[in-house]
């Protein structure tokens, strides 16, 4: 009996190992983040490690962009994107735990939405990747906020619902619309 395999290419199971480490990172926070949070604030450091974080995030884009030759007009493009993406948050009236949610289940959503478009690449066929990734991930921010009911010092908000739908719907839209600006640039630079 032939052993069937769960991945269809290394690229593949690499994604899904991220998006179970950014899932891992997310529940972490139930138990101790709320205190990291508070810790943060109440030393004014929060916005100063929020922005060298997304500053890491946007170099990690350029640098991986630059050792793949094929595909350094698209890291480019999420660079600027992320940027914006960014600075847009930092400007909407929101607070350090929703500004939070758009990164973590946005994130989440990516690497699912990248992990289920290398399934299909491969063969598979997957249905409706950008509203599978997107429901995905807005789902385990709905259990995240479920589980929040039975932690005493942690507060269950349907508000924090759907800012993790709403990440999810960035992080995937974003994701899909690189790649269409990538094919229309390649076949702009080619006529």
């Amino acid at each position: 009996m032939k052993k069937k395999k769960n991945f269809t290419s290394e690229r593949e199971r690499k994604l899904w190992i991220w998006a179970l480490m950014v899932l891992i990172a997310i529940y972490a926070t139930l138990f101790f983040g709320g205190q990291l949070i508070d810790y943060m604030i109440e030393r004014r450091i929060i916005e100063q490690s929020t922005f060298y974080l997304f500053l890491v995030l946007i170099l990690a884009f350029i640098f991986s962009g630059l050792k793949s030759s094929g595909k350094r007009l698209e890291y480019w493009i999420y660079a600027g994107v992320i940027a914006v993406y960014g600075m847009a948050m930092l400007r909407m009236d929101l607070t350090t735990a929703e500004r939070s949610h758009m990164f973590e289940y946005g994130l989440l959503s990516i690497l699912i939405y990248e992990a289920l478009i290398e399934r299909r690449l491969n063969g598979v066929n997957v249905k409706f990747p950008v509203f599978t990734s997107i429901m995905a991930a807005g789902t385990i921010g709905l259990l995240d906020e479920f589980i929040q009911l039975f932690i005493p010092y942690r507060v269950f908000d349907f508000v924090d619902i759907g800012f993790n739908y709403l990440a999810s719907a960035f992080g995937v839209l974003i994701s899909f619309g690189v790649k269409k600006l990538r094919l229309i640039f390649t076949n702009w630079t080619r006529k």
